[in-house]
Formats: C-alpha cells, sequence, structure tokens
C-alpha cells in the first residue's frame, strides 16, 4: 500500500462517505456469532477460531454479536460489531470496497480508524494483503498450489518476520506451523485416528493428580496450610497455579473480604504446572479451544476444564497430605478460576461432603 501511513491518516475524514457507500450497495442483512468472516487465507486456523454461524435473527442478552450486510453479489459491504459487554451497543463498523482484483477494508470505532487493509488477488486467489493500523503496519504474502493456500509470509512493524507452513490432504488441513527465524510452533494439527478427546483428557487429569503434589511440595511453607488453590484460566493458556494458604493468612485475608481468603492471587506461596510444552497437553488444549470457538457463549472446552481440574482436586482432597505438606485439619485442594466467577459450584465439587459441613461450621463458606 503506498505510503500507508499517510493512507491511514486520511481515513479519519473518510467514516461517512465510506460508510454510506458501503450500506448502500447491501442487499441482505444477517445476523453472524463473533469473530464473523475473514477474506484472508488461514485467518481463522492460525488463531484456533472458527468463522462465525449465521444465525436466523439477533439473540437476545448481552452477547458479542455481529450483523453482516451482503451486496447483490453475495460479498460482505459490511460489518457492524455489537458488544455484549457494552450491553448490545453498537461499537465497531467496518467498511468494503470491492474493485478489480482488489478489496479495501476500512475499520472504525467510536474514536475513529483502527485499521486499513488492501487485499490484492489474481485468478480469483489473494495474493497479498497491505495492512496499516493505529498501532504499526504490516503485510501478507500467499502462495498456493493446485488452488490450495501452502505459504503465508508474514511481516508486521517491529516484529521478525514469520512463514507459515500449510499441510493438506483430501480430507483438508493437516497441519500449521509457523517458523520465525530458527524456531518453529505448531499452530494446528489434526487430531489422529481414533483421538478421543474424552479418555485424552482423562489421562490429563491422572497426569495432573501425580504432578500437583510434587508441585506443592516445593511451596516455600513452613506453618500449617489450609488450603491448595488449582487457579485455572482457559483452555488457550493450558497450565495451572497452584497456590497456598496458611489459616494466619486466610483470616487476613477474610477480613478484606470473604472471597479473598479463596483468592489465589492473594496468596503469598504460589508456583505453576506448564502443560503446553507436551504432545498431549497441546493437542487437548488445542480442541478445547476449538470447543469454545465453536460456540463462545456456551465455552463448552472451558467448561470441560473446569470440570477436570475440579475432578483432580477432589482425588487429592482423599489423598494423605501429612508427608507433602504440613496441613491443617480442615485443609482443602480446590479448583478456582481467576475471578473466581465458579468458586461456589468448584468447592461443592471439589470438597468431600464432611469438609464442606466442616467449614460451614467454621464460618469460612
Amino acid at each position: 500500500m503506498p505510503d500507508a501511513a499517510a493512507r491511514f491518516a486520511q481515513l479519519a475524514n473518510e467514516y461517512e462517505p465510506r460508510k454510506r457507500a458501503a450500506t448502500a450497495l447491501v442487499e441482505v442483512w444477517d445476523w453472524y456469532t463473533w469473530p464473523g468472516l475473514d477474506l484472508r487465507p488461514l485467518r481463522f486456523e492460525r488463531a484456533l477460531l472458527r468463522p462465525g454461524r449465521r444465525l436466523e435473527a439477533r439473540p437476545s442478552g448481552d452477547v458479542d454479536v455481529l450483523r453482516l450486510g451482503f451486496d447483490a453479489q453475495g460479498r460482505v459491504s459490511v460489518v457492524e460489531e455489537y458488544s455484549g459487554f457494552l450491553h448490545g451497543r453498537l461499537h465497531q463498523e467496518t467498511f468494503f470496497r470491492h474493485g478489480d482484483e482488489v478489496v479495501e477494508v476500512a475499520h472504525f470505532d467510536t474514536d475513529g480508524p483502527i485499521y486499513l487493509h488492501e487485499y490484492r488477488f489474481d485468478d480469483g486467489l489473494m495474493r497479498s494483503a497491505d495492512m496499516v493500523a493505529r498501532r504499526g503496519s504490516g503485510r501478507e504474502s500467499y502462495a498456493y498450489t493446485d488452488g490450495r493456500i501452502f505459504r503465508v509470509e508474514v511481516e508486521h512493524h517491529g516484529r521478525p518476520p514469520a512463514v507459515l507452513l500449510a499441510e493438506h490432504d483430501d480430507d483438508g488441513l493437516l497441519r500449521l506451523v509457523e517458523a520465525t527465524g530458527r524456531q518453529s510452533r505448531e499452530l494446528y494439527v489434526r487430531p489422529p485416528a481414533g483421538f478421543d478427546l474424552d479418555t485424552a483428557c482423562q489421562a490429563l487429569e491422572d497426569m495432573l493428580v501425580a504432578l500437583i503434589p510434587a508441585a506443592a511440595a516445593r511451596l516455600p511453607v513452613d506453618d500449617p496450610i489450609a488450603c491448595l488453590a488449582l487457579g485455572y484460566a482457559g483452555p488457550a493458556q493450558l497450565s495451572l497455579g497452584i497456590s497456598a494458604a496458611t489459616a494466619a493468612e486466610r483470616a487476613d485475608l477474610r477480613t478484606v473480604d470473604a472471597r479473598a481468603a479463596w483468592s489465589p492471587e492473594d496468596f503469598e506461596a504460589s508456583t505453576d504446572i506448564d502443560l503446553d510444552d507436551t504432545g498431549p497437553a497441546r493437542l487437548i488444549r488445542q480442541e478445547l479451544t476449538l470447543l469454545d470457538a465453536d460456540d463462545p457463549d456456551v465455552s463448552a472446552g472451558s467448561e470441560i476444564l473446569r470440570r477436570l481440574c475440579c475432578s483432580a482436586a477432589a482425588r487429592l482432597n482423599l489423598r494423605d497430605w501429612s508427608a507433602t505438606l504440613p496441613v491443617t485439619d480442615d485443609f482443602v485442594v480446590y479448583a478456582v478460576d481467576l475471578e473466581l466467577v465458579d468458586l461456589d459450584r468448584n468447592l461443592t465439587s471439589c470438597l468431600p461432603p464432611d469438609r464442606l459441613a466442616l467449614l460451614r461450621e467454621r464460618g469460612l463458606w
């Protein structure tokens, strides 16, 4: 894109004319789930996302949703993004200009332009994408074999160049690898024949039950431990934070807020278990992340991870911890998300009934 910075600067004055021109071409409006559609090759695969699904109507409730306007040729002309966080308010818009072998895409929010993209095509295949945005610019070049994308060269200002290499077979994408300098990492690999996610998750749970006591034994603690928290975020980062608090520490936290006594972010002793570098765990992370991407409002992958962590904690509560750590008589192990959204139902799932009753009797839950 010639003089990209200057071209982006001009975009601030083009919101109204671009909106009028793009909207005038719309023949059909449809609602889509986030993240909608994207013309760039492998855009969703590299981020473990799914293209948005068409909806029969706008969903109720505070959810992220997009309204797409299609022109007479079925091409996207307008994208309107409505934020669930903002109670359904329109907060970003994208306008397309379709020309001969070139598409220009301008994206705006309430503060003005966010980015300007220029896609160039040859024989119906995108060959390049030039991009300029508020915080930088970049370019992608695409190469194909028999109409299938196999190579993407990525350049972004301030970052080392990268290359994406895609392998396909008759069933579609087999593997996607990102190479940066001498380093490479798998972004996607199709599960092998016979792969069963439930079986793999059970094996991962067994692994955690073995690894967590060893990690807890390394915690720098002297006084008896009242609780051990297994903190999880989501399948995109398949790792666990292992945090411990003494009874005195929890009592101090309770004077601030009752729920703070369960918040691993406020515990002093902590370590972590990172499973991303192991092959089976990486495949589980991928498949759970894709489940979340299938329906972000349901987050099925995150729910499987939550249950897995709770099941591991429940098994660990049956363990004799006296040889691992000094613990109190009401010591508990529990799984918890970092925002404590699932704290109550997790405690019910993780703790034996008698331990729950003891916590309630002592006013700890």
